[in-house]
């Protein structure tokens, strides 16, 4: 029953979280030079075109009434239509959206799979050389830019060895398993930098937790160190490790947008981007809307995680 609380709670609290996102987005669009009327008829043509195009799309109403009839429609599924091609902005984003989600999955992957051991070791050798040149690492992967590492990834691996596919590639629909092969640079350039920081953030979780009291009598006991590293500490480092994976999700999503553009991934992130070149209102706001979701279901499962975690939380 308390996780159901916590379920509701979140569920609730995510609504007004969403609502204040797509808000300032739709506010800060208004503010984009340029008109979509102009856009979709032409720098050429007559004021009588442009206001029927403004009626037809909805933009001669008063903006707090743009804003209550697209955010009333997106709750019931319907995102609108694209200015720019007519075609519906639902069935573009689910078009888009699945090649978004397995890069980020594969790039979540990647940063785990690599962050979480190396701050491990990391905090066994805390103050060592080995410890130091892990964290030295860290900190310049962090600062290394996605766009950056992703050129540079296609340049070694794609261009000069020819080991994976160049930017482009083969849809998730026609042929999944080259799909996934194409996605394999990408997500490294997006999960290199997550596993830095987690990295990090697990290193210094962990140097906590085995100095403390309990892994000290674990070690008199006589239990191994890979009990005590892997079983226990770890263990009580998985709340800080829960918080940092829940924001790498938010950040992967964000910095598929750049990725997505430098390997030539037709994901969401692209799609916001064709968007705004296009002045597409609509398909801006339900981007923005359907990311705000996948980064609110993300909170919603940490913070579930919490309380299976630690059950002290209430």
């Amino acid at each position: 029953m308390r996780i159901f609380r916590v379920v509701g709670t979140c569920l609730l609290s995510a609504v007004p979280t969403l609502i204040l996102a797509t808000l300032i987005v739709f506010l800060l669009q208004r503010l984009i030079p340029g008109d979509p009327a102009v856009a979709i008829a032409g720098d050429y043509a007559t004021p009588e075109n442009l206001a029927r195009i403004r009626e037809e799309l909805g933009l001669d109403q008063p903006l707090v009434m743009q804003y209550l009839s697209w955010i009333g429609n997106a709750f019931t599924g319907d995102l609108g239509t694209s200015f720019q091609t007519g075609e519906s902005i639902t069935a573009l984003v689910l078009q888009r959206l699945p090649v978004t989600l397995v890069l980020t999955t594969m790039a979540l992957v990647v940063a785990v799979v690599i962050g979480l051991p190396a701050g491990v070791w990391a905090a066994q050798k805390v103050d060592t050389p080995f410890d130091r040149f892990l964290t030295t690492a860290a900190t310049a992967g962090i600062a290394i830019p996605n766009f950056w590492l992703g050129m540079m990834l296609i340049i070694v691996f794609a261009l000069t060895l020819g080991w994976f596919p160049g930017p482009g590639g083969v849809s998730l629909q026609s042929d999944p398993a080259q799909a996934l092969r194409g996605l394999v640079l990408p997500a490294l350039a997006l999960g290199l930098v997550g596993g830095a920081e987690i990295c990090r953030q697990v290193r210094s979780a962990m140097v906590e937790s085995l100095s403390t009291d309990y892994v000290r009598t674990h070690r008199a006991k006589g239990l191994t160190n890979r009990s005590i590293v892997w079983k226990h500490a770890l263990k009580n480092s998985s709340l800080p490790l829960a918080t940092i994976i829940g924001l790498q999700v938010s950040r992967l999503i964000g910095g598929a947008v750049v990725v997505e553009a430098v390997f030539g991934i037709s994901g969401i992130g692209s799609l916001a981007v064709e968007a705004t070149n296009q002045r597409d209102y609509g398909v801006i706001q339900a981007v923005v809307f359907v990311a705000a979701l996948i980064v609110l279901l993300t909170n919603l499962i940490v913070d579930v995680s919490y309380r299976l975690l630690d059950p002290r939380i209430s």
